[in-house]
């Protein structure tokens, strides 16, 4: 349990039990509670627990300025993007998200120790909370000082950490009386640890976390050798408690909620906000339930109806909401996220629409671009990164707002039919899955859900934390698990690194593993990295035994042969054999995987910062690479890209490999060494073209740029939203490529019979001249059909009031459509049609008189098709219908006029 007193004892602190919650805490003085809501309430709205008054950023600066004065190195902040240098998580919750899994595992050095950051994070675990409790946000800001300690080196623990946040909160004006330390336990991501939870006036505004367990699967803990002082400290909080404003908000980002207040014309009551931020601050807001209670508990207090406080709070909501999260969606977009519905994508696309949503519901004329501006001019102050991403964030933006409209108008008549159906069930409300498919699969926001399903007098009942609830589902990625083989052979000694251009070499057999041989060295290039195994053959005592794929086991290369081949390698365990590469195939992918390269480096030059690779497959012939995009890469844009990439490759440029500690590679290049994914270790091997990439790669690469050969983009497509796929080849597979280009063109000429500069204009002059043939000959088949229609008149029967007509003729289904719908419908001379042809089509048309008598066409066609051997069917005054028992074609008319006399 906690042992942690002797530096709050120094500090004049001494242990109590709050008699509300029953949780240890220390304070000076004499005091009941503990300090945290609910047991206090928050004491400092009108009345700020500092005398100077401190916004966001002046905190934050005061923060690392103190931290820095005491030893600690300050670093620039993470991006929010956790899935650059991790595969667990898609964006930054806490600090120490940005020294987990590496540096927490004690695999990498910190890049300083201690250190003191400012950290933006992102949480949508309380999203449906943000404007409606004073205090919940997306995006906070977590200043943290962290300590990594070691046998070798102790930098400093818990008495250390306490006087640190101790004096900090004593040098913003902050009265020590006023402070609790509150005993807990933290747990998290593996690890666990005592901590104190820091409070003053009823607010909590930093956590202290000790790590030092590890949790076992069985519960139990375990010392790690590897401590952590992990803190964490609620900035806005403290511009909160220093400004004493009715909410959080108004601390934080207070120019861009008066800028929206006077956008939208919003009065404001803070007598009513500050109280609801008291009540709330007094209770666990998670469900619909808490909410109605702190509504009422609200209204109840100022002595207003429920009614009369949700009209006042609910435009200042709204502001709150859009305020909070375009701040959000501004670190988003900045650091990488493409707003799309899988994994990262689809947060960045939930918080973006909701705001939407607040911007049309607060009645603003300006878009989500003009708004997202106002935020970028806020925060462009502090974070000059967001000044330079700012055109593609307003691109994104822009982008989005059409796609969310696109979407809102097609999802009516999706939701429409999915009430119909339902309806069919006998069912009266709408399933939360119903809902909640709707907005995931297809975009349908529940609140247009809830608009549509009242006007059509359906139930539905949208969980006042729906955003919440489907957040969570999405933030979190689950590595996927692989088998595990144990291997008992030594680290293989990978000679390609060190002679690159080898082809041969001699080994010790070390041994086997099922039809895979081990060697204690190799020049077989393991598949890895989106770059295939080479292949070539071992040579025994004269006989050659191919190598069919290689592959990195742990630091042990298996080389696959043949399973009749495995035995005969057997009998020279211990022996040295030699074996040769496929060096054709090596070079092929090599220039490839280098090309691949300078593909990325130049698509970041033309479309921007934000790409990022999303995965590759390096081939012979062909290669791909995944980019991240918004939108699709125009036809100039990739011209483009492929001249930069051809550029790189004529300059010549030395490709320069070099194994680094990881931390030493980080601090030099930064996260983009891990463009082409996670690379695990604690050194990693950069792969760097000079002035142009740099990335953490294991693949075989060309020693110069000019040794690529040139570079031809085949393809492109979109391959899942927000992923552009390239399809290219390099080196001989790219001229004959070229040449495949260069003879499809000759090939389409000499079908004109003109030159290939002259086909794009020959193309032209056919297609418009075939359109033009096209419209006459409908215009023609129409006036066929008209002919055929008078021709047929008098064929009718009457069967009972019903004009009846009922025809086998030569013609087409769209002629019989015509002329069916030409009879019931314009001429209104017949009231049910049957029409089939010698082909074995069929086709049956009502007028609005026999629809009126109970006459549904769909279902006779569809039975008269049955005859024909085939299906069909339709609405219920049009339906077709086809079969290949063309020759049963009267019996299926009959059909259909007996089952009308049936009627």
């Amino acid at each position: 349990m906690i042992t942690m007193s002797r530096q709050l004892e120094e500090l004049g602190f001494t242990k109590k039990t709050c008699i509300t919650c029953g949780n240890d805490f220390w304070s000076i003085g004499d005091r009941k509670t503990c300090g945290d809501a609910p047991c206090d309430e928050y004491t400092f709205i009108g009345n700020p627990a500092t005398d100077k008054k401190y916004d966001l950023y002046e905190i934050q600066k005061a923060f690392k300025e103190f931290f820095a004065q005491h030893g600690h190195t300050p670093i620039k902040r993470y991006p929010v993007l956790a899935k650059r240098w991790r595969d667990d998580v898609f964006l930054v919750g806490a600090s120490i998200y940005d020294f987990q899994p590496w540096v927490t595992s004690g695999a990498v050095e910190p890049p300083a120790n201690p250190l003191v950051v400012a950290q933006p994070s992102i949480r949508l675990n309380d999203v449906d909370n943000v404007g409606r409790t004073g205090r919940h946000m997306t995006c906070f800001t977590m200043g943290a000082h962290h300590a990594f300690n070691t046998d070798k080196e102790q930098i400093y623990w818990e008495d250390e950490t306490v006087k640190y946040c101790h004096d900090f909160i004593k040098s913003i004006g902050i009265n020590p009386e006023e402070i609790t330390y509150i005993e807990s336990w933290w747990k998290g991501g593996g690890n666990a640890g005592p901590c104190y939870e820091i409070c003053v006036r009823g607010v909590e505004l930093a956590t202290l976390v000790f790590i030092k367990y590890k949790t076992l699967p069985d519960g139990k803990l375990e010392e790690i050798p590897l401590t952590v002082v992990d803190t964490g400290y609620g900035l806005e909080r403290f511009a909160w408690i220093s400004q004493g404003t009715p909410t959080a908000y108004d601390a934080s980002f207070g120019p861009v909620i008066q800028t929206l207040k006077e956008l939208s014309g919003v009065e404001v009551d803070e007598r009513i906000l500050a109280e609801n931020a008291q009540v709330a601050g007094m209770m666990d807001i998670e469900t619909f339930a808490d909410l109605r209670e702190l509504r009422s508990k609200v209204a109840d207090r100022l002595n207003i109806s429920l009614d009369d406080l949700e009209r006042a709070t609910k435009p200042m909501e709204a502001i709150y909401v859009i305020a909070d999260h375009t701040r959000c969606l501004a670190f988003m977009l900045a650091d990488g996220v493409i707003p799309s519905n899988v994994k990262e994508g689809y947060l960045a696309r939930l918080v973006l629409r909701r705001t939407i949503r607040f911007i049309k519901e607060l009645g603003l004329k300006e878009s989500l671009a003009d708004i997202m501006k106002i935020q970028l001019d806020f925060l462009s102050k502090t974070y000059p990164e967001i000044r330079q991403s700012q055109d593609h964030i307003i691109n994104v933006i822009n982008l989005e707002d059409k796609r969310y409209d696109k979407t809102v108008s097609k999802g009516r008549e999706l939701v429409k039919r999915s009430i119909k159906k339902l309806r069919k069930k006998n069912k009266t409300e709408m399933p939360f899955e119903t809902l909640k498919e709707l907005y995931e699969s297809h975009g349908i926001p529940p609140e247009t859900t809830k608009e549509i399903s009242e006007k059509m007098e359906f139930g539905v009942k949208v969980p006042d934390n729906f955003y919440t609830l489907v957040a969570a589902e999405h933030e979190e990625e689950s590595p996927e698990e692989k088998a595990e083989i144990e291997l008992e052979f030594p680290a293989t000694d990978l000679l390609f690194y060190q002679k690159p251009f080898d082809t041969q070499f001699e080994a010790h057999v070390l041994g086997t593993y099922e039809n895979n041989v081990v060697l204690d060295q190799t020049v077989f290039y393991p598949e890895g990295g989106g770059q295939p195994s080479d292949i070539g053959y071992l040579e025994i005592r004269g006989e050659k035994i191919k190598v069919l794929h290689a592959e990195k086991v742990n630091n042990t290369v298996l080389h696959r042969v043949a399973e009749e081949d495995i035995e005969k390698v057997h009998p020279y365990k211990g022996q040295i054999i030699s074996g040769q590469i496929d060096i054709s195939r090596r070079m092929a992918l090599t220039r490839n995987h280098t090309a691949t390269h300078l593909i990325v480096a130049a698509a970041r030059k033309i479309l921007g910062d934000h790409i990022w690779q999303a995965g590759a497959q390096k081939g012979v012939k062909k290669s791909r690479i995944d980019l991240t995009h918004y939108k699709r890469i125009e036809p100039e844009e990739l011209q483009e890209i492929e001249l930069l990439a051809n550029k790189f490759v004529m300059e010549n440029r030395p490709v320069l490999t070099n194994w680094m500690a990881r931390a030493e590679a980080e601090k030099k290049y930064g996260f983009i060494l891990y463009q082409g994914g996670i690379v695990p270790g604690m050194d990693i091997r950069t792969v760097v073209v000079d002035g142009i990439d740099v990335q953490a790669c294991a693949g075989t690469h060309c020693n110069q740029t000019g040794d690529i050969g040139l570079i031809k983009i085949t393809k492109t497509e979109r391959i899942q939203d927000g992923v552009e796929r390239i399809e290219f080849s390099a080196g001989e597979a790219a001229v004959e490529a070229a040449q495949r280009n260069d003879n499809i063109l000759k090939e389409s000429s000499d079908v004109f019979k003109v030159t290939p500069e002259q086909l794009p204009k020959t193309c032209d002059r056919f297609f418009n001249e075939w359109k033009s043939f096209k419209n006459e000959i409908n215009k023609l088949k129409g006036e066929i059909a008209s002919l055929k229609t008078e021709g047929i008149l008098n064929k009718t029967e009457k069967i009972g009031d019903l004009v009846v007509l009922s025809e086998i003729i030569d013609s087409d289904m769209n002629e019989l459509i015509k002329m069916a719908t030409d009879l019931t419908e314009k001429q209104g001379k017949v009231d049910v049609v049957v029409l089939g042809s010698s082909e074995g089509k069929i086709v049956g048309a009502v007028s609005k008189k026999a629809l009126e008598n109970g006459i549904k066409i769909n279902g006779i066609i569809k039975d008269a098709a049955v005859i024909l051997g085939g299906g069909g069917g339709g609405r219920p005054n049009l339906a077709q219908g086809a079969g290949p028992k063309a020759e049963k074609m009267q019996e299926a008319l009959d059909f259909a006029v007996n089952e009308l006399k049936k009627i």
